[in-house]
């Protein structure tokens, strides 16, 4: 009887550490921390073209619209601050963003709502 208890007491640590594990590697949380720590984080779907996007770069939140043409193939990207009078990027900041969407979607013509 006693290692019935045992056994499902093992089972259930590991339950619990497979739940905490499952619950911090979610996208939403990994943006969450990301824009804690001021890190760069892109939270997109790249084979979903009709799926807009966040990203977080040195605490701001960022948020993107994707546009295709008909072969599902993203053409223009729209980005704009979730909070816009508080964000306050750099051209740098700026470019970086822009570079790092570009390797993603390659032809794609991104314009910024704000600042720009």
């Amino acid at each position: 009887m006693m290692w019935l208890l045992r056994l499902l007491l093992l089972i259930f640590v590991f339950f619990i550490l497979y739940r905490i594990v499952a619950f911090l590697l979610k996208p939403e949380w990994r943006l969450a921390f990301a824009r804690l720590r001021k890190k760069f984080y892109l939270m997109d779907n790249a084979k979903n073209v009709r799926m807009n996007f966040l990203l977080t770069h040195k605490g701001f939140l960022i948020e993107g619209e994707k546009y295709a043409d008909k072969s599902d193939r993203v053409t223009s990207i729209s980005l704009w601050p979730t909070d816009p009078f508080n964000t306050k990027l750099s051209e740098e900041d700026i470019q970086f963003i822009e570079k790092s969407l570009l390797n993603t979607y390659s032809h794609a013509k991104i314009e910024w709502k704000y600042p720009k």
